[in-house]
């Protein structure tokens, strides 16, 4: 198992670092956010709404609106949601290739099975 990173790596696998914290937060929030909209409860209106559109034309279209702005609100959180991901994903990727894994967004060499050894990659000393 590797003890140091490369000293010349420092400045990019810093900024890396600092892009995976920003995306991770990012999909926390997009999962979150996907979660509220689940649970949103406007399409129980749109089907109220929609047992009198047989009788008018607007209640239709507000029907239909309602569903709508559910179906949009879902959609929009999960699209965010795998963005993040991608974005993390692919970064993970980079890192993989320098011998570094995480989990969450904890960095760990990879050859750390146990996962005992966390680093933290703005200090000096893990850089050589």
């Amino acid at each position: 198992m590797p003890d140091y990173l490369s000293s010349e790596l420092k400045r990019e696998i810093q900024s890396r670092y600092r892009q995976y914290e920003n995306h991770h937060g990012a999909a926390q929030d997009a999962n979150e956010a996907l979660k509220r909209a689940k649970a949103s409860r406007i399409w129980l209106v749109g089907v109220a709404v929609g047992l009198f559109s047989f009788q008018s034309q607007f209640f239709l279209g507000a029907a239909f609106a309602l569903f709508g702005v559910y179906f949009y609100q879902i959609i929009i959180a999960q699209v965010a949601k795998a963005q993040a991901e991608d974005a993390m994903e692919e970064l993970a990727r980079w890192f993989s290739g320098k011998g570094l894994m995480f989990h969450d967004k904890t960095p760990f060499f990879r050859d750390d099975d146990q996962l005992e050894n966390p680093l933290d990659l703005y200090q000096d000393a893990v850089y050589r």
